[in-house]
């Protein structure tokens, strides 16, 4: 019985995904009709052409409102003021400017175009030019936009919650924008009031509220209006809000921008709005999501010499390890030549604790953030034997930091007490206070940024690798007066964006991870910045399930080319389990095993997942293709493909999960051309097989896998045409 059913769920699944030439291309190269459509929106931006207003509002797409005046009232596309830079790697500057004689307002927008992709992306200043406090700016949307449909279609709404350590995270959902079939409008709103009772509905997070970037949702939209879509993307590092209106007759109202803003501004003082990106895009979803990947990697993604930074194959360890034991285990990976790029120390490493911090779940790592001093009794050298053997083996060196959050008693504290915040206003905290690290505040940040720096320098540390275990909004909230509601976060973001920048003006070649409780700043200045090395504290603790594991990756792949987690390998040697978390890098270590006493099998067994991670890591960076629905079910499959236009050739992950009764999996391969051939290698047993391209495209391509809890990976090439 379980074999007939697995033949009439194969025939079924096959019926589903092998629709041949019927399929539209998902690959993220941009078409010239797309481009041409996004040249001309920037052309009436730029004054240079007319708009398109059967498709989008004749109008600058953004607005505020100062005291009673909108900006609406003068700000135009025709009498902005405009000066353009050269071409540069593709991307060409516009700053837009315009004066208002009446609020004594001067608006300034930084514009980017880009020769290669559909997009755009611009930051709102505004300035006030005048010798009196401003009236209150208030309203203010860095995106305030009228998109229509092309025909009758519903429009639908793609999104991806955030990264809240639970099973959900990053699943990728599509949304009709209407009530019902009666009733054809509907508004979404992403904001404080509506993320928190969405959080509590779930009732399985430890914050109600949690107001970081990608904490709920992640901060990036693809709306479908039948043959094309725009993906709308948002960068701010504190509390924003967004909001898609959908009339009912397919014209929808998009807003978004920084939620609590209202304020004065003080003669000559400037603000400045999240960053805002359009993408346009036509045909399939995945051809839009696919341009997004490859537009953040061309320009919101750090850059090595010229290309986009390679996500880290990582072996981590504690810092509460004392040091002999980090040098025992790098000289392990000298010995059996590990192909790790980076060696991970994470917290623990600091402070003047005397007693044993073993892990994260015990010693005193969490007590004594803020103060960077290296601890002496676990590293009585510092961490410089450390930093020399690894600079030997020419491998890279990341240390962990929780910059912003401190706890009152370190020296900082005392010594600074006005450089940090508390939720309850002023400066007079307990010792044991969590505090928040005001990088608002021109001394904390100069004092901080010189701090890291020499710690950086002295170490030789190469991926400075920051945390953010704390929910900000209440500290900055707590600062603000009532005329100046917003300052506070402003001031702080606007700081944190420099620290960053000037981390890595003052050490060249510094690479950055975000982390944050584990993939919650998640956000387009953030990511032109740093990369995701841990993206859900999920991964943190032994009791995680692995099919979750899988889904996360996959649902975050729709928008991030560059991730990486750990699978948390505490079960022994298992495929299955060291493969979930595959992805753009890895973080593998053998000390994970046996209370961190692993046999000579399980060494062996790291350092072949550790290869395999490197072989795999290049198609990551290519196109994605789902070839089954995100799911993290314990009797269903998970699979997915990449593929690299460029160098023709591709990688199959497929896991058949523990319940599964389906022994074989039918897809589509839609990146396959008919008239080529193609050579397919079992990355397991290397085994090989040559394919006709027509044969995929009509009859589909079968990936089987004889037993449950197990999985794939086929690679794949284009053979070139015989003479």
């Amino acid at each position: 019985m379980t074999k007939f059913l697995s033949v009439i769920l194969f025939f079924c699944t096959a019926v589903a995904f092998c629709s041949g030439s019927e399929i539209g291309s998902f690959a993220g190269t941009p078409t010239e009709a797309e481009l041409t459509f996004m040249t001309q929106w920037k052309a009436f931006l730029l004054k240079q052409g007319q708009a398109d207003d059967a498709r989008y509002s004749a109008d600058i797409p953004f607005s505020f409102v100062c005291g009673e005046r909108s900006s609406r009232e003068w700000i135009k596309p025709d009498n902005a003021t405009i000066v353009s830079g050269d071409w540069q790697d593709k991307v060409r500057r516009h700053t837009l400017t315009w004066t208002d004689a009446e609020t004594k307002l001067v608006c300034e927008v930084l514009l980017e175009e880009y020769a290669d992709y559909p997009a755009v992306q611009w930051t709102i200043h505004l300035r006030n030019a005048g010798t009196e406090n401003s009236a209150a700016i208030h309203d203010f949307k860095a995106l305030d936009l009228l998109w229509c449909r092309s025909d009758d279609s519903m429009p639908v709404l793609y999104r991806s919650q955030g990264s809240d350590s639970r099973n959900d995270d990053f699943i990728f959902v599509g949304e009709d924008m209407r009530k019902s079939m009666w009733c054809h409008n509907r508004t979404v709103r992403m904001d404080s009031a509506t993320n928190s009772a969405f959080r509590v509905a779930l009732n399985s997070s430890l914050f109600d509220s949690d107001t970081r970037p990608s904490a709920t949702w992640l901060p990036f939209f693809n709306y479908k209006t039948g043959p094309d879509g725009l993906i709308v993307g948002l960068g701010w590092n504190g509390t924003w809000c967004a909001e898609f209106n959908h009339h009912g007759d397919g014209k929808t109202d998009m807003t978004a921008g920084m939620e609590r803003l209202n304020t004065i501004l003080y003669p000559g003082e400037s603000i400045r709005s999240p960053l805002v990106m359009l993408l346009y895009w036509q045909g399939e979803v995945m051809h839009g999501q696919n341009v997004f990947r490859q537009f953040v990697l061309a320009h919101n993604h750090p850059q090595e010499n010229g290309k986009p930074a390679l996500t880290p194959l990582c072996c981590s360890s504690w810092g509460g390890t004392p040091t002999e034991g980090h040098l025992a285990t790098i000289a392990k990976i000298a010995k059996e030549k590990f192909e790790y790029d980076c060696y991970w120390i994470d917290a623990g490493w600091y402070g003047q604790g005397t007693d044993p911090c073993p892990s994260v779940f015990q010693g005193d790592w969490g007590s004594v953030v803020g103060d960077w001093r290296v601890n002496l009794t676990r590293h009585p050298n510092t961490l410089k034997p450390i930093s020399d053997a690894l600079a030997a083996m020419n491998m890279k060196f990341l240390l962990w930091f929780e910059t912003e959050r401190a706890i009152c008693g370190v020296p900082a504290t005392k010594e600074h007490p006005e450089w940090y915040l508390r939720p309850g206003g002023g400066h007079d905290a307990s010792d044991g206070e969590t505090l928040l690290l005001n990088l608002g505040n021109p001394d904390a940040r100069a004092w901080v940024t010189e701090t890291i720096s020499n710690i950086l320098r002295d170490n030789k540390i190469t991926w400075y690798r920051e945390d953010f275990n704390m929910v900000p909004d209440g500290y900055w909230s707590a600062y603000d007066t009532p005329d100046r509601i917003g300052m506070t976060e402003m001031r702080f973001v606007e700081g944190l964006y420099k620290f960053w920048d000037d981390l890595r003006a003052q050490n060249p070649g510094l690479m950055i991870d975000n982390c944050a409780s584990g993939g919650r700043r998640i956000e387009l200045e953030t990511m032109k910045r740093s990369i995701v090395l841990w993206r859900t504290d999920y991964n943190c603790f032994p009791y995680l399930t692995t099919e979750v594991t899988q889904s996360h990756g996959f649902g975050l792949s729709h928008w991030l080319p560059a991730h990486a987690t750990s699978p948390f390998l505490v079960t022994g040697i298992d495929d299955y389990q060291g493969r979930s978390a595959l992805s753009s890098g890895a973080i593998l270590s053998a000390s994970e095993f046996n209370n961190g006493n692993p046999t000579p099998e399980m060494e062996l067994w790291v350092k072949e997942k550790v290869a395999e991670a490197k072989a795999c890591r290049p198609y990551f960076y290519g196109d994605f293709y789902p070839l089954t629905q995100g799911n993290w079910s314990d009797d269903a499959w998970l699979a997915y493909a990449m593929y690299r236009p460029a160098e023709r050739d591709g990688l199959i992950v497929a896991y058949r999960r523990p319940k599964s009764p389906v022994i074989s999996l039918g897809v589509a391969l839609p990146m396959v051309d008919s008239d080529k051939n193609y050579e397919f290698r079992d990355g397991d047993t290397n085994e090989t097989w040559q394919v006709q391209g027509r044969d995929i495209r009509e009859k589909g391509f079968t990936i089987t896998i004889d037993q449950p809890r197990k999985s794939k990976l086929i690679f794949w090439r284009e053979l070139p045409l015989e003479n």
